[in-house]
């Protein structure tokens, strides 16, 4: 089975004048930009793949991902395809009391064109928290971060502007265009979501996503857990993973592709299904002020570890886990079970291991237990 690196090795060499963009390099755009380009964020500077791949940037270092990403960019530097795209405007911005995770980069092309590449969310526990207040708030502060964004590059820009994003880079490109201006989504040629969250119904209806809709090109794993998350997803593409595990699916170097495609699936698999009618069941239940309630909980108790990011908590299981018991006796039943049976997603998602652990709940101690 081949994936994004395959891709570069066999179709490097062909220059984008000879072979347009398509959804793979869309997708080979959303997966580099994990990784951190501190010089592009000069002013006015800019720098082709090749000189930002010789200062080895450092990827977020979170998993097996990390290397993963380094090396994709390492076979674009050495691509006549990607290794003379200039990227500038790197923007990677993560602070917690505003309740924000934001990272972009532009890429200058050699056909004219611009693209804009929004970074999904990172390892922190800022990052995830504001994905899950996306259940009860429109915007949150990414989301009109990535508009202001790609309002400013689009409205520079002479030629036409593609945007993507991974995981929740996906719901800010999607967010982004929408909310731009009559002028600056005239530019709009596509926009790319692969395994993003959706939006609510209010941006749904409204009639900036109406004027969008038929640029946006969707795409989720067979297993989708994240791209079917929150209370809407457009329709998506099935695309084939070489992961077994579901959440596995989430990573886009698993994904498959066949020369300038994607191995396509007919539909997502049932677990997909299933977690996402039981996520779209809670969300019909509860009002927003009871997400927000929920959400501000369940983030207070994963704070109560002292954990910044999710690899703090990988590195101490054991105290991880007895902290959020603990955490979890001193709220009402109802929400306890509810933050249990949640966490176990949100563990599989960025924690791994832990979801086990969790799953061997502390003796004493359960879901609701007060």
């Amino acid at each position: 089975m081949s994936n994004l690196l395959d891709y570069i090795d066999w179709r490097g060499d062909l220059s984008f004048e000879a072979d347009r963009w398509n959804e793979i390099d869309a997708l080979v755009m959303a997966t580099v930009c994990y990784n951190n380009f501190p010089d592009a964020a000069l002013p006015g500077a800019r720098w082709s793949v090749r000189e930002l791949a010789a200062m080895e940037p450092a990827a977020q270092a979170d998993s097996q991902r990390a290397a993963d990403r380094v090396a994709l960019l390492s076979r674009m530097a050495r691509s006549n395809r990607f290794g003379g795209l200039l990227l500038r405007d790197f923007v990677n911005e993560v602070d917690m009391a505003r309740n924000i995770q934001f990272s972009a980069v532009t890429a200058d092309c050699p056909d004219g064109s611009v693209f804009v590449a929004f970074r999904g969310t990172d390892s922190t526990l800022v990052g995830w928290k504001e994905d899950f207040m996306m259940t009860f708030e429109t915007p949150v502060p990414a989301q009109t971060a990535a508009a202001g964004y790609l309002q400013r590059v689009a409205g520079a820009a002479t030629g036409p502007v593609r945007v993507a994003g991974h995981s929740k880079g996906g719901n800010l490109a999607v967010y982004a265009a929408m909310n731009a201006d009559e002028a600056a989504q005239a530019r709009l040629e596509a926009i790319y979501s692969f395994d993003g969250p959706g939006l609510d119904e209010a941006s749904i209806r409204s009639a900036g996503y109406a004027r969008v809709k038929d640029r946006i090109r969707s795409f989720v794993p067979q297993a989708s857990i994240v791209g079917l998350l929150l209370a809407y997803h457009p329709d998506y593409t099935v695309v084939k993973s070489s992961a077994v595990g579901g959440i596995g699916q989430h990573d886009t170097i698993t994904w498959q592709v066949q020369g300038p495609r994607f191995l396509e699936a007919e539909q997502v698999n049932r677990g997909s299904e299933a977690i996402d009618q039981a996520l779209h069941e809670w969300l019909r239940q509860c009002s927003p002020d009871q997400r927000r309630v929920f959400v501000n909980t369940l983030f207070d108790i994963l704070e109560s570890t002292n954990a910044t990011q999710l690899s703090d908590m990988r590195r101490n299981l054991r105290a991880s886990a007895t902290s959020i018991l603990e955490a979890t006796r001193r709220v009402d039943p109802a929400t306890g079970r509810m933050i249990w049976d949640l966490l176990g997603r949100f563990v599989q998602i960025g924690a791994g291991s832990l979801l086990e652990l969790l799953g061997r709940k502390p003796e004493g101690g359960g879901p609701g237990q007060n």
